[in-house]
């Protein structure tokens, strides 16, 4: 197959506006239209718009199989071998196909955001200047949203060096006509440059998007873009950057709503998902789902293909009463198994109250002065704890006895949804061995995925990851 330079896809697509796939959730007749017919009037524009969804399902990317990846380089995900050598540091190399189909689902989805973003421009004053404002604040919280990921799995964590000036990944912020047009050359950003897109983005999304109504949840009130969707988003974003003030504030913003809560159990956010704990995710169902072999059940589950097994390690970290244990894990053909993902149209959770809470508490934590354990950060470490657990208490002897219960809770609350990895690199831990796979030293080049080999020989200007 030739290969082209898949960062900007330019004329493959050019006449085909978004068109990915033809799909119930954001079913998009639209699809094929060019420009000029999907931006004539506000409810095309309404249908375009949505498509951007649909792009953001891409099945190589968020549709779940990126979650997948954070979680099988961490250590509770096994070692599959259905996904080449992505859990395997050593052996993994630029020319993984892997890799590269999620480099490429990646950046189409950054693509068809940024040819929204292009067109809206050239046919402004179609929507109403309202409903104009939201699907460009969409249009960025997909972006950032993306580009959040892309920059963890491509790049070493935002502290790798003091500022974050280590190189990062290519910013794409324009859609370009031509695959080979130079513009497409894009050499890597800093990290902190990546990072300063994604908060630009979403800072200049927030006013545009619309609250989430506090007493009921629908499908647009998760699988699309809101103002608490932002917050948490920025919470997540400062918490990585180790900016604990400005976790604490993005966190707040969101808790102070009170338009969200726990449920009653765990288990009710992986089977209803439009819960008041849910507040962002990528939405499936039986007939709009990555595709039967990428959706998160089809490797999760037992009863299907069975690829990811639950660390026995992680299971010993609950309690066998820890309704995280009773019900989201389960015992098949002798092994652990993580029961979140039960069906192929199970969404992608994305940012959950849950995680919100938890970032508060890490951030109070860290804030505290001396040795001091924060009260306030221990009681909502404990309120995640109680809802699972209510017969057990967590106590710290001081900060950082705090610090490391808060990381535990947050390793057993947000097991496979995308954390994985990244928790060690964030928080400069070495990654430890597990299953054949040796300890991977935080700081180590193959933390990080490879460029794909292709896009750099297309592209001169993207300099690879070391020791690829």
């Amino acid at each position: 197959m030739k290969k082209v330079n898949y960062i900007l896809f330019g004329a493959l697509i050019i006449g085909s506006l978004f068109s990915s796939c033809e799909k119930q959730v954001f079913e998009d007749p639209y699809a094929y239209l060019p420009p000029e017919s999907a931006f004539s009037t506000p409810e095309r524009i309404e249908k375009t718009a949505t498509g951007m969804y649909d792009a953001l399902q891409n099945r190589e990317f968020l549709g779940g199989r990126v979650l997948i990846y954070a979680d099988i380089r961490g250590i509770d995900g096994g070692v599959p071998t259905f996904f080449t050598n992505v859990p395997n540091f050593g052996n993994l190399n630029s020319n993984d196909l892997t890799v590269e189909r999620a480099f490429v689902g990646a950046y189409r989805t950054i693509y068809e955001a940024n040819l929204f973003l292009k067109n809206i421009e050239k046919y402004a004053g179609v929507a109403t200047p309202q409903n104009e404002a939201k699907y460009k604040a969409e249009a960025k919280f997909i972006r950032a949203l993306t580009y959040f990921y892309v920059v963890n799995l491509w790049a070493q964590p935002y502290k790798f060096t003091a500022d974050g000036s280590h190189l990062g990944v290519p910013l794409v912020l324009t859609a370009t006509d031509l695959p080979f047009d130079p513009a497409n050359r894009v050499s890597r950003s800093t990290v902190k440059q990546v990072y300063d897109q994604i908060i630009l983005d979403l800072t200049e999304a927030l006013p545009s998007l619309p609250d989430v109504n506090p007493t009921t949840r629908d499908f647009g009130s998760v699988a699309r873009a809101n103002k608490n969707a932002v917050n948490a988003l920025l919470a997540r974003i400062y918490l990585y950057q180790q900016d604990y003030p400005k976790a604490l504030e993005f966190a707040n913003k969101v808790i102070t709503t009170n338009n969200y809560t726990l449920n009653a159990s765990p288990k009710t956010t992986f089977t209803e998902f439009t819960t008041k704990e849910s507040i962002f995710s990528v939405a499936h169902n039986g007939s709009d789902n990555p595709n039967t072999n990428n959706a998160l059940a089809q490797h999760y589950a037992p009863n299907l293909r069975a690829d990811i097994q639950a660390s026995s390690e992680l299971v010993n970290l609950m309690k066998p009463e820890d309704l995280r244990r009773k019900d989201l894990i389960t015992i098949a053909q002798g092994s652990f198994w993580n029961a979140k993902y039960t069906n192929i149209g199970d969404w992608a959770p994305i940012l959950r109250y849950s995680e919100v809470l938890l970032t508060k508490a890490e951030a109070l934590a860290n804030i505290a002065t001396g040795t001091t354990v924060d009260a306030e950060a221990l009681a909502l470490v404990n309120q995640i704890r109680h809802r699972s657990d209510p017969s057990t208490t967590i106590v710290a002897a001081n900060k950082a006895a705090l610090i490391s219960a808060i990381l535990t809770e947050r390793r057993i609350e947000l097991a496979f949804e995308g954390h994985g990895i990244f928790e060690f690199l964030r928080t400069g831990r070495d990654i430890p061995a597990h299953g054949t796979v040796p300890l991977q030293a935080w700081g180590s080049p193959r933390v990080v995925f490879p460029f794909p080999f292709a896009e750099t020989q297309q592209n001169p200007n993207l300099v690879q990851n070391q020791d690829y």
